[in-house]
């Protein structure tokens, strides 16, 4: 296992995100319509682990911790902790 490294913000990242909007919200029990990515880190173990900080359309801050299995697997990335900074 791979220790967190920051990134640069990618287009992977903005497509990630959007997987898991929905599963923010259902986090947080709220109902954002927009984030925006702050910072990224990942982490490399059987898939990636991603930390993002991310800025709601009221300028609300979020840490989000999403899980992206091995694409062979065929499953889509998730949530894993939401909380508000």
């Amino acid at each position: 296992m791979g220790g967190w490294a920051v990134v640069e913000v990618e287009a992977r990242h903005h497509n990630v995100l959007a997987v898991v909007h929905h599963g923010i919200n259902q986090h947080l029990g709220s109902n954002h319509q927009t984030f925006t990515i702050i910072e990224v880190r990942h982490q490399v173990v059987a898939g990636t682990n991603y930390q993002f900080i991310v800025e709601t359309e009221d300028h609300k801050r979020i840490q989000v911790k999403v899980f992206e299995p091995l694409p062979h697997t065929n499953q889509p990335a998730h949530v894993t902790a939401a909380v508000y900074l």
